[in-house]
């Protein structure tokens, strides 16, 4: 099992304490029954990892606290990916037409969406838990002595830290932005106040956060602490102009630097970053967290810790493995009786150009019987024929199917055929065939290509349609990894009800990347240093040896970075913003059903925000995004 905090395991209790039935007027902590125990001055520990449990998972024991909601798409993780992810280049959901279909899918939204219901809910119950947290501290709730006071200052941090995560998001998503922090009178509806002036008080506080840390703090694994809370300023920064009309790459890029230095060394590199790419989203990607130990490399910077027995849910790693994937057109290939012992498990060749994997018997009675076996009238013939060996086992593949995957080859035990890429977005890689089926760029060796039978076009957004309407770009898996990205068998999870690889929120890859947009924005540094970050994310992409300069580019230009920075951080919740900053949203690059439309075409102006839920309009005196 993960090295977990005790309590972030335990801490499933503490969330009955805060009553959370809905997102909307439930700011205060009534108990859902009143013989629940409410006195929780001896548990701020168990009391603080309910806040860490509400981004790992969806509730306490499975229970979700966004009422009439799918608890799974209100988890931290899957709702934001859903936002952020499924209306670009990168993603389509193909089922739920009503929540998604076209509009959604093309970047059209409207505030009766489900889905947007889900991401506000889950992100103003994260504000909401944090803000009550630090007020319980500052209010003397906890009985703490000399060490415990300690301890409840660094807890704080850590809560005001995610607090600004959310309003990351928050700031991304609306411009008149709901805002709650400490000072919020329990049981209040937060306030709408303008973008601008939600982006100075968030900086603002966490900038007095970073200034509180000791330097070189590192967090214990799953939490988050000193790199955590400046890669979210450099995140917000990064984004001024668009949040507050603001210019702050200055301050973005000396936020990157100053995490550079502390952690862009050592490793197979020595700049801090992992390996393997593939490793990094994996089943014993833990190693790589900040905090933990066994690595020389922290690349994950902020992790939201999985575990497939104490910590579960519909979202992270189990979400962004089993929604892309399916098992279809594949079997196991049948093994062919022998005799011979010399072939036993041998893959050979025949005349008629298939190949057949043998098993030996030792006794003819033994053989006949599976001869009987293997000539049942429903064995097919392609059953018998190796297609393909995978991991070390053969399959075969059905030559009617569309598409072949088996959850088998991700080491999953839940497979749901709910997404599939657009075709733009697999142009962004750099491919050695004009089918794009097959490339040198290991971040794409876990997706299902037309060398499986998938079709790259975007004929629908219909889900019987999967396997002919987009390929398939899991980056996660099940498998445990070496760190030069070969499988660890020892370490590979055998219970695979749920997946053990974390969640990846902010990587030392994201911030070398985002030092270069600093820098070519002008905000500090050089030309060249902007070129090397980049190369280092290039050199780990394609598995080239230190000094091998293969795939280092020896310029830089915008669009480039925008094209590698699109191709390493897939699926890690940035692609929205990343358009929308680069004013690539609305015009200036069509992606496969945007606006609603096949071939794509242009966005109006409004859609760079979203709608305030027609559910929280109902229940507050709030006024609509601009738009809307």
């Amino acid at each position: 099992m993960k090295a977990l905090n005790k309590f972030f395991l335990t801490a499933g209790f503490a969330a009955g304490l805060f009553g959370l039935s809905s997102c909307v007027g439930d700011l205060d902590r009534t108990p859902r029954d009143p013989s629940e125990i409410t006195d929780v001055s001896n548990d701020i520990d168990r009391v603080f990892a309910d806040i860490y449990l509400q981004f790992a998972t969806y509730g306490a024991n499975g229970n979700s606290p966004v009422s009439g909601f799918d608890g799974g798409m209100a988890a931290f993780q899957r709702a934001m990916f859903i936002a952020e992810e499924i209306p670009t280049d990168e993603a389509s959901w193909l089922w739920d037409p009503a929540d998604y279909g076209i509009n959604f899918n093309g970047g059209l939204f409207n505030p009766g969406q489900g889905c947007l219901y889900g991401s506000y809910s889950r992100l103003m119950i994260n504000i909401t838990l944090c803000n009550q947290f630090i007020q319980d501290v500052n209010n003397g709730t906890f009985n703490l002595d000399a060490e415990g006071q300690k301890r409840a200052a660094e807890y704080k941090l850590q809560a005001k830290t995610l607090w600004a995560a959310c309003y990351y998001y928050m700031l991304s998503f609306y411009d008149k932005v709901p805002y709650a922090d400490e000072t919020t009178p329990v049981g209040a509806l937060p306030g709408q106040r303008p973008r601008a002036e939600v982006y100075e008080l968030v900086t603002t506080a966490l900038e007095d956060v970073v200034a509180a840390y000791p330097d070189n703090q590192k967090p214990v694994y799953g939490f988050v602490g000193l790199d955590a809370a400046e890669a979210i300023l450099a995140k917000i920064y990064l984004n001024g102009e668009v949040f507050a009309g603001r210019a702050d790459y200055d301050k973005c890029y000396a936020h990157c630097k100053n995490i550079i230095n502390r952690l862009g060394n050592g490793g197979y590199y020595g700049n801090g970053l992992a390996r393997s790419y593939n490793a990094l989203f994996g089943a014993n990607n833990d190693k790589y967290a900040l905090g933990n130990p066994g690595s020389d490399t922290n690349e994950i910077i902020w992790t939201i810790a999985a575990d497939p027995v104490h910590l579960t849910g519909f979202s992270g790693s189990n979400f962004l493995i089993a929604a892309w994937i399916g098992t279809n057109g594949v079997a196991a290939t049948m093994t062919t009786p022998t005799m011979d012992s010399t072939l036993d498990g041998k893959i050979v060749e025949q005349a008629d150009g298939t190949s057949l994997i043998y098993k030996s018997y030792a006794t003819q009675a033994e053989y006949d019987a599976a001869m009987v076996v293997y000539n049942k009238d429903d064995v097919k013939p392609w059953q018998k024929q190796v297609s393909e060996v995978i991991n070390g086992t053969a399959f075969s593949f059905d030559p009617d199917a569309t598409g072949y995957i088996a959850q088998d080859w991700y080491n999953a035990g839940d497979s749901w055929k709910c997404m599939v890429a657009r075709k733009s977005f697999v142009r962004k890689f750099e491919w050695d065939d004009v089918e794009m089926s097959k490339s040198s760029d290991t971040r794409v060796s876990l997706w299902q290509t037309s060398a499986h039978g998938f079709s790259v076009e975007n004929i629908s957004l219909i889900g019987d349609d999967w396997g002919k309407n987009g390929y398939i770009t899991p980056k996660y898996s099940n498998w445990a990894y070496n760190e030069d990205g070969t499988i660890n068998e020892a370490e590979t999870p055998t219970n695979i009800n749920a997946t053990s690889a974390d969640y990846a929120v902010i990587r030392l890859a994201e911030i070398y990347l985002t030092a270069a947009e600093a820098i070519l924005q002008g905000g500090g540094g050089s030309q060249a240093e902007a070129l090397q970050y980049v190369n280092y994310i290039r050199a780990r992409a394609y598995g080239d040896a230190p000094g091998d300069n293969s795939h280092a580019w020896t310029s830089l230009s915008m669009q480039d970075l925008r094209d590698e920075r699109c191709r390493e951080l897939y699926q890690e919740n940035v692609r929205r913003t990343d358009l929308i900053r680069w004013n690539q949203w609305c015009t200036g690059y069509t992606w496969e059903w945007k606006g609603g439309i096949q071939n794509g075409t242009n966005l109006p102006e409004y859609t760079k925000l979203y709608p305030i839920p027609t559910r929280v309009m109902t229940a507050s005196n709030f006024e609509q995004t601009t738009g809307y």
